[in-house]
Parts: C-alpha cells; sequence; structure tokens
C-alpha cells in the first residue's frame, strides 16, 4: 500500500471556531450516544489510539445514536452491479490515487471521492467472482450504509462476517476501528491528535475533502468536548 502524506494548502482556511447554536439539544444527542453505547464505545477504543470522545462523536455525526440506522446507496449499488456483470469502472470516472490535496478541495461535496477510495479497479479484479455469485438483495446490502457510523456493507468483501453484523455493536466498532487506523496509516495521521482531518476522512475519504455539511468537523469537534465532559462526571453504561 502506498503511503501518501497530504499536507494543507498553504492558503487554506482555519477551522471556525466552535460555536454552540443550541446547546441543550447538542448535549441531549450526545448523551443519548453516550448512554446507548458508551460502554461498548470504550472498549472498542480500550486497545486503539482512537479516543472514546472521537468515536462517540462521529456516531453524533453519521447516526444521531441509532444502531439500526441505514441507507442505501443507488451509485454504489449500479456500481457494484456492473462489476459483478464483469465490467471493471472506475468509481463515478474518480481515479482517487491522482488526486491531490488542492484539488480534492475544489470538487464538490459529495460521496463519490470516498467510494472511489474503496471502489478500484483492484477491488473489480479481486471480488468480481464473489459479486457475480451474490443475489440482488446481497449486492443492495452491500450499496447500504450500516449502524452506529454507517459503515458501508461493501467493506465485507473478502471479509470474516456478514454484512449485517454491522447492526451488532461491539463488531460495529471494531470495524470501525479498523477503517479509522487505515486512515491514519495511509495519510499518516496521529488518531489521538489531527481529529479534524480524521473526520474528513470517514466523511469524503481524504483529510481535506470537502464535507457535504460544511459544518460536519465543527460539529464533530463540538460533540467531542460534550462527550469527554460527560465521560468524565459519569461511567458508561453498561
Amino acid at each position: 500500500m502506498n503511503v501518501v502524506r497530504i499536507t494543507p494548502p498553504a492558503n487554506a482556511a482555519k477551522p471556525p471556531a466552535i460555536a454552540v447554536s443550541n446547546l441543550s439539544a447538542e448535549r441531549r444527542l450526545v448523551e443519548c450516544v453516550f448512554e446507548r453505547c458508551g460502554a461498548v464505545i470504550a472498549e472498542a477504543c480500550a486497545a486503539s489510539s482512537v479516543p472514546p470522545e472521537f468515536l462517540g462523536a462521529l456516531v453524533a455525526n453519521e447516526s444521531n445514536g441509532y444502531g439500526d440506522a441505514t441507507r442505501f446507496e443507488p451509485a454504489v449499488y449500479r456500481h457494484l452491479l456492473a462489476v459483478a456483470q464483469g465490467q471493471s469502472p472506475l468509481y463515478g470516472s474518480i481515479n482517487v490515487t491522482e488526486l491531490d490535496d488542492e484539488i480534492s478541495e475544489l470538487l464538490p461535496p459529495n460521496d463519490a471521492t470516498l467510494h472511489a477510495r474503496y471502489l478500484t479497479p483492484a477491488f473489480a479484479a479481486n471480488h468480481s467472482a464473489r459479486l457475480r455469485s451474490l443475489a440482488d438483495e446481497a449486492l443492495r446490502e452491500l450499496a447500504t450504509s450500516w449502524g452506529y457510523t454507517q459503515i458501508m456493507g461493501y467493506h465485507m468483501v473478502g471479509q470474516p462476517g456478514t454484512v449485517r453484523q454491522l447492526l451488532e455493536p461491539r463488531f460495529h466498532f471494531r470495524m470501525a476501528i479498523r477503517l479509522l487506523s487505515a486512515f491514519a496509516v495511509d495519510y499518516q495521521l496521529d488518531p489521538a491528535l489531527e481529529f479534524g482531518e480524521l473526520f474528513r476522512c470517514w466523511n469524503t475519504g481524504r483529510p481535506y475533502g470537502r464535507t457535504f455539511d460544511p459544518d460536519y468537523v465543527v460539529k464533530g469537534l463540538q460533540r467531542m468536548e460534550i462527550y469527554r465532559q460527560l465521560s468524565r462526571i459519569r461511567p458508561a453504561a453498561r
């Protein structure tokens, strides 16, 4: 795997200061996450450099704390179907390995660069036979994001376990840590410090990609602080 060191553009704007428009609503949201899955988050982070407050904030950003949340991605489904039919297209005509940080900031905010990171020609070559053997319902599961942090089903191709195990909290958060660790290695990020970059990686596939919600990172950092405060004053429910 090639390791790419990404540095922010010289003229990159600093993230805006964290502003709380509705602190009580934000606190209720993070409390909900903490109560529902604080213990399993702490367990998943115990052997990782990723702090629990980051994973808790990621849950708040992605699913509002609902472990059974799902979202079907039609464009991903069409791509997987094409691969199953023997084609090997680039996802969305994007070769993510050829993008640099400045170009990625200019791209429109959408999911294309995120999925292009994974749905590569190599993915097609390695897994086309497997995809060809799947029923349509199974392909649709692979094209769906699942659970607390909205992990795409296609991450389970070639991995032990099933797509629907992503709805099981312990399995889900272990997979989330694995994906975050891959971002940290690929982009030489410190998962204990470079939280803004990790939020962008999760949402866009790159440390300086444009998020669909322009406040995605700010909200994540804000929610991290609330989660950190909660963890100091109360134990996570088990």
